[in-house]
């Protein structure tokens, strides 16, 4: 499978579907429904998350940026460990008048047992920001209860067209993925996760804004310090003024062995090139 001309994924190969990320075969997870790229009306991307995304976050080595800058999106990762459903309104009622044009939300991992208002939050989270095009990820069945919230989820998407599911709740069992708590990914897992979220998102729409990692506001990881991954963040916000054919910011851990990956990056109107050494 191709990531619409992203290129390789260091580590990672795609054909039909299937990953090999250092060697160990897995399946991407499926999605229902269109690309969030194509029904979006431009490439700001907001994803909203708790620990899981957390560690795809800049802060523990900017995986999500890593399969999502190369697509053209401008993408901002908000999520904290431990962080319930309610965390999504929290960040919505800050930073949704910043203009964005899609959405990734996954908030299902830290449930309260009661699923009628998981629902009732979720749906205010997606009717918030539509007519935006959303991706909701279901829970890992770590426990019964996941039931209900991967429930939740498929009636949310049922009742609002701007809802697209992916199902990570179904591929993150495969071997490899999870630690031995069964909820948070492993590096590969991680991996698998945002090829998967790239793969149901799509490319972004063409236009005049430059892709690029964006700053978070919320990094409050106090909660779930534990489960958190030991990755380093790249010193550096990776602007495109032209997108590269491959992706540019793998997550990585400890000093790396790869060459400098040079980026362009735009101020006001002129265009400067900086040497990033992940």
């Amino acid at each position: 499978m191709s990531l619409a001309g992203v290129g390789r994924i260091p580590g990672v190969h795609a054909n039909a579907g299937v990953l090999v990320v250092d060697g160990l075969r897995a399946n991407l997870a499926p999605s229902s429904g269109s690309k969030i790229g194509a029904n979006a009306a431009g490439n700001r991307l907001l994803v909203i998350g708790d620990s899981i995304l957390a560690g795809t976050a800049g802060r523990y080595g900017g995986a999500m940026c890593g399969s999502m800058v190369p697509l053209g999106w401008r993408v901002a990762v908000e999520a904290e460990a431990g962080r319930p459903v309610a965390f999504g309104r929290t960040v919505l009622s800050e930073r949704l008048r910043e203009g964005w044009d899609a959405a990734v939300v996954f908030l299902g991992t830290n449930y309260g047992g009661d699923q009628t208002r998981y629902q009732d939050d979720l749906t205010r989270i997606v009717q918030s920001l539509a007519p935006r095009p959303v991706l909701l990820l279901t829970a890992t069945l770590f426990r019964d209860t996941m039931l209900q919230v991967n429930a939740a989820i498929r009636i949310v998407a049922s009742q609002n067209p701007n809802v697209t599911v992916l199902d990570w709740g179904s591929v993150s069992v495969q071997p490899g993925l999870l630690n031995k708590d069964g909820i948070h990914p492993t590096d590969t897992g991680r991996r698998v996760l945002v090829a998967s979220v790239a793969a149901a998102v799509g490319p972004a729409p063409k236009g005049p804004q430059s892709a690029a990692c964006l700053p978070s506001q919320f990094t409050d990881d106090s909660m779930g310090r534990d489960v958190m991954p030991t990755t380093v963040a790249p010193g550096e916000t990776i602007v495109y003024d032209t997108l590269p054919a491959v992706t540019t910011v793998p997550a990585h851990t400890g000093p790396s062995t790869t060459a400098p990956v040079t980026s362009t990056t735009v101020t006001g109107s002129s265009t400067t090139s900086t040497t990033v050494r992940q």
